[in-house]
């Protein structure tokens, strides 16, 4: 039996003096009962373990359900996002990315992003892939403005692996014929176009009939302005009959997705409208609409959304752009404001292409014009944002030679014909000029620059005599002088 005296509790142990600090030393001592009780619920090693268990724990939990959530998603992104391969997580880590500035866009330290637009019919219609619609895309953040410049698809081409000359729609189709799998067929398509084009084209997007109505459905449809009222009596049906006659008119117009689709693929409309340069900027129309109703919906936060949208898209559309990627445009593009699409398209009245009758086969194709280079051509695309401001300002030249040289005239005619302004020939009758001259009527910037870096023109301030102007039908005036 103890003694009573050595049941009295001990005298706290003085703390010590921590000699670095020189303060108390309140660490626990070996020989201290009351502190060596607590240490199962309190020891600083223990209690890491156990919220790091618990953190994990609600961790991998979140990650199952969510797994669970968008698992279908994922699956369907799958058939969306063609070409490398990627993981649940590198999905995730790819969308964060995107949205926080991670990623990086081929050509965006370069100050210009390019991609290929890809329209094909799909399957039930006839060349189901067949591009019927190809447009480049280039987008210059630095500047907010983008362009969209349209091919022809007669416009012949070699294709790749030695299949000889081909008209160019038929690239993604005989890529896809031959590897059944639409990253190949965007690669055919995208390297073939390089050639043609002259610009580095890393990314591609391709759209069939179906995805496009469902997708413009889903936003509610877009809205455009009709540029003049038009008739199709030959719009074709599901079958191999026409539609009847379809009617757009002149202004403001609602369209849901069925009607886009008309508007966008119409090629046989009355009042100027059956040619492919005004159904290639119709197409450039609608698409500029569907960014336009994106962008207003706000698209990147509504997962609902988003989630449509992938179960619309998952066998209509395809692209070798990633999540984050997609992400990342959508971000530049909200970020530096780009509003403006500006619109051109490489056909007949450029001056740079003609039509040609293949020897053998009798097919009716596009090629170079006579005396025109392959140079030429890329030149066209490479300048593509000055053609794409001269077509928004739609100016009205009145061109007159001073010295009589006839030759000359239609040069440069052709030159500004092929820039897409509206051309007419003006007499002058006051004496050969010593160099050429142009006077703005009206403000035209973008067409004043041109004209006076394609033809060393010298910009005047007062109107040329001799010379009734009317603001009314002219926007500018060109007199060409004598050759130095």
């Amino acid at each position: 039996m103890k003694n009573i005296d050595s049941l009295e509790p001990k005298k706290p142990t003085p703390p010590q003096i921590n000699s670095r600090v020189g303060l108390p030393d309140f660490r626990p001592q070996a020989n201290t009962p009351e502190l060596s009780l607590l240490k199962p619920s309190l020891a600083p090693k223990k209690r890491h373990r156990v919220f790091k268990t618990l953190f994990v724990t609600i961790l991998l939990a979140i990650l199952i359900l969510g797994g669970l959530v968008v698992s279908k998603a994922m699956n369907l992104s799958d058939k969306i996002f063609v070409g490398q391969k990627y993981s649940f997580l590198q999905k995730i880590q790819f969308a964060i990315r995107g949205t926080f500035g991670g990623t990086t866009l081929v050509g965006e330290d370069l100050g210009q992003i390019n991609i290929l637009l890809l329209g094909i019919g799909g399957e039930g219609h006839d060349g189901p892939y067949l591009t019927d619609t190809m447009i480049v895309a280039q987008i210059r953040p630095d500047i907010g403005e983008a362009t969209l410049t349209s091919l022809p698809r007669d416009y012949l081409v070699e294709l790749p692996n030695n299949l000889g000359y081909r008209k160019i729609n038929a690239a993604f189709a005989e890529g896809y014929n031959l590897h059944k799998d639409y990253n190949e067929a965007g690669q055919w398509a995208t390297q073939t176009t390089e050639k043609v084009t002259g610009l580095k084209l890393p990314y591609f997007a391709v759209i069939d009939f179906t995805g496009f109505e469902k997708a413009i459905d889903l936003l509610g449809g877009v809205d455009v302005n009709v540029d003049r009222t038009f008739t199709d009596a030959q719009f074709p049906d599901s079958g191999i009959g026409y539609l009847p006659p379809i009617t757009f008119k002149q202004g403001p117009a609602h369209l849901d997705g069925k009607t886009a689709l008309e508007f966008a693929r119409s090629r046989h409309g009355n009042n100027g409208e059956g040619s492919d340069f005004a159904r290639s900027l119709r197409q450039q129309k609608v698409i500029s609409a569907f960014k336009t109703k994106a962008f207003s919906l706000n698209l990147i936060t509504d997962s609902g959304k988003i989630n449509s949208l992938l179960n619309t898209f998952a066998d209509h559309f395809h692209t070798n752009i990633n999540p984050g990627e997609i992400f990342r445009l959508y971000s530049l593009m909200k970020e530096k404001n780009i509003q403006k699409f500006l619109s051109s398209s490489l056909d007949e009245e450029t001056g740079l292409i003609c039509p040609k009758i293949m020897e053998g086969t009798g097919a009716w194709v596009l090629v170079a014009c006579p005396g025109k280079t392959e140079s030429d051509i890329q030149n066209y695309f490479k300048n593509s944002f000055t053609v794409g401001r001269l077509k928004e300002e739609g100016s009205v030249v009145w061109l007159g030679t001073s010295t009589g040289d006839k030759t000359e005239y239609n040069q440069v005619f052709k030159t500004l014909k092929g820039a897409g302004l509206t051309v007419w020939e003006v007499g002058y009758s006051q004496g050969p000029l010593t160099e050429n001259l142009v006077y703005q009527v009206n403000p035209k910037p973008a067409t004043t620059e041109f004209i006076k870096n394609e033809l060393h023109a010298v910009e005047v301030t007062t109107p040329p005599p001799g010379i009734k102007i009317d603001k009314d039908k002219v926007d500018l005036v060109v007199l060409l002088g004598q050759k130095n």
